[in-house]
C-alpha cells in the first residue's frame, strides 16, 4: 500500500466518523426532548393517580380550593383519622402533599393543579367542603420541547364515605 492510498483511506475514515458522529447527535437531541416530555407527562398521572386513589379511600373532604384556583389546595381526612393535604406551589412548580402540613415532595414540573368540588350528583358545584362527594382533579404540565405545549390530565373521583 502505497503512501497515498493510506492518506486517501484515513481522510474517508476520517469523514465516515464525522458524519456518524452528527448522526448520532441529532438522534440523541431527539431522545432527549422526547424524554423530557415523558418525563413531565408522567408526572402529571403520577399526581392525578396519588389524589384520585386517595380521595376514595377518604371519609371526607375537609378543605377544597376554588374551581378558578389554579394553584389547588386539597384535604381529605382518611378512615384513622389523618388528615392529609395536597398543595401547589405556584413559584417552584412543585406538588406537596402529607399529613396535616403539606411538606413532602409528590412531583415536579407541574405547572398548574385544579380541584372542582361537586356535591352528590356530580354537576353542582358545591363550596362548602362538608358538601363535597366527588371532585374533578385537572394537572396541567409545560412540554418543553413544543412552543406553547402543554399537556391536561383529568380525572373524576368520588369520596365513598358518605
Amino acid at each position: 500500500m502505497s503512501l497515498l492510498e493510506l492518506i486517501i483511506a484515513t481522510s474517508l475514515l476520517a469523514l465516515l466518523m464525522t458524519s456518524v458522529s452528527v448522526v448520532i447527535r441529532s438522534g440523541r437531541t431527539s431522545w432527549e426532548a422526547h424524554e423530557g416530555d415523558y418525563v413531565r407527562i408522567e408526572a402529571a398521572h403520577s399526581v392525578l393517580r396519588h389524589i384520585v386513589r386517595t380521595i376514595r379511600a377518604a371519609e371526607g373532604i375537609t378543605e377544597v380550593s376554588a374551581a378558578n384556583d389554579n394553584s389547588g389546595r386539597l384535604g381529605v381526612i382518611m378512615p384513622d383519622g389523618d388528615t392529609l393535604l395536597w398543595d401547589h406551589d405556584s413559584n417552584t412548580n412543585r406538588v406537596n402533599y402529607g399529613v396535616t402540613t403539606p411538606n413532602n415532595l409528590l412531583a415536579t414540573d407541574v405547572t398548574g393543579l385544579r380541584f372542582r368540588g361537586m356535591r352528590a350528583d356530580g354537576v353542582t358545584p358545591a363550596v362548602v367542603p362538608a358538601d363535597v362527594q366527588c371532585i374533578q382533579v385537572e394537572v396541567t404540565v409545560q412540554l418543553p420541547r413544543e412552543t406553547n405545549g402543554q399537556r391536561i390530565v383529568t380525572s373524576w373521583a368520588w369520596v365513598r364515605s358518605w
